[in-house]
């Protein structure tokens, strides 16, 4: 393991050979004589948060070496190439900041490796490929927000000398950008931290009270403030014991944006109502709730509640009889 280290005035900042499972990680690697990072016969190491500048040679340069990840660096004004692979194949390399080097990336008798949502910014050359075919996207679907809105597509990466359209606005180049022999069939629009990515647990859950009594059908009015992303379409009810504990109907809102839910009735999944659009909650960011319930659904007897997704809060809740409280949460679970 290399981290945490200042690594630069030498001939390579550092050099690896024959070796895998090797962590190089939050070094900052700047103006040695030849290379920032120099991979030589190795695999399975993983090459991640460094800062990687003025080099006299190459950022990373990677040679007969195979499934490395090389993701989240920062890779700028080195003399000769950004990230050079040569004889390498299937390694990962994805959201890295690559501006201002002579070339962006440069592949030589490399094969299958993934790259995607990188930024390729005012490279003298952005990107070389010789005898090489490697993917320029991502294998699967991800599903994203750009501009407010939520689309599953895939993703390339973002190229400064790209000049296609986006007809539809989602993000996403209407014409793919060619690499030689190769294209990155989905560029993007837009540098990468423009297109927010679904965690791939993207919930946010109260979770079930050990003592969900007394309980009422009502109106429940309250705020959520998240710690990470979510992105859902249903609101599940916790249903207290024997009984048919649902919600009838949710509103979720802030100033800019809202999404309802209405309840079918007893019917299929009924514990869940489905959003008539998906819901982004951003982390840290303050959203009002309205959910009306009925039956008996289970409550948090708390003003304020602390999840593992952030925090929600009871401003007030109205039941069946007309009687207000202030420490009356619904167990919910967004998804």
């Amino acid at each position: 393991m290399v981290e945490n280290l200042n690594l630069s005035n030498t001939t390579v900042g550092i050099e690896v050979r024959g070796t895998k499972n090797s962590i190089i990680s939050n070094n900052n690697i700047s103006n040695n004589n030849c290379d920032g990072i120099y991979l030589d016969y190795s695999c399975n190491n993983n090459i991640t948060g460094n800062n990687i500048n003025y080099n006299n040679e190459e950022g990373i340069r990677l040679g007969h070496s195979s499934s490395n990840n090389i993701t989240g660096n920062t890779i700028t004004y080195n003399n000769w190439d950004s990230i050079w692979l040569w004889d390498s194949s299937n390694n990962d390399i994805k959201g890295n900041n690559i501006s201002n080097n002579k070339e962006g990336i440069k592949l030589e008798d490399s094969r299958s490796n993934k790259i995607y949502f990188n930024n390729f910014i005012n490279n003298t050359d952005n990107v070389y490929s010789y005898n090489s075919t490697n993917i320029w996207n991502s294998t699967s679907k991800i599903t994203y927000t750009y501009n407010d809105s939520i689309y599953t597509k895939y993703l390339g990466n973002y190229w400064s000398d790209y000049n296609g359209s986006d007809a539809d606005g989602d993000g996403i180049g209407d014409t793919p950008y060619s690499i030689d022999g190769d294209k990155d069939y989905y560029p993007l629009m837009k540098p990468f931290e423009n297109y927010i990515i679904a965690p791939e647990v993207a919930i946010f859950d109260t979770g079930s009270p050990s003592n969900p009594y007394p309980s009422i059908s009502g109106t429940h009015n309250g705020t959520i403030k998240p710690n990470h992303t979510v992105i859902a379409t249903k609101l599940y009810t916790y249903p207290c014991e024997g009984t048919g504990g649902h919600t009838e109907y949710a509103y979720i809102w802030n100033e800019t944006w809202n999404a309802t839910a209405t309840w079918d009735g007893y019917a299929g999944d009924w514990h869940n109502i489905t959003f008539d659009k998906p819901i982004v909650l951003l982390p840290n960011k303050t959203y009002n709730y309205t959910i009306r319930t009925g039956s008996y659904p289970q409550i948090h007897h708390n003003t304020s509640l602390l999840t593992l997704n952030g925090w929600i809060n009871c401003i007030k809740f109205v039941d069946t009889n007309g009687k207000i409280y202030d420490d009356w949460i619904p167990a919910i679970r967004l998804e």
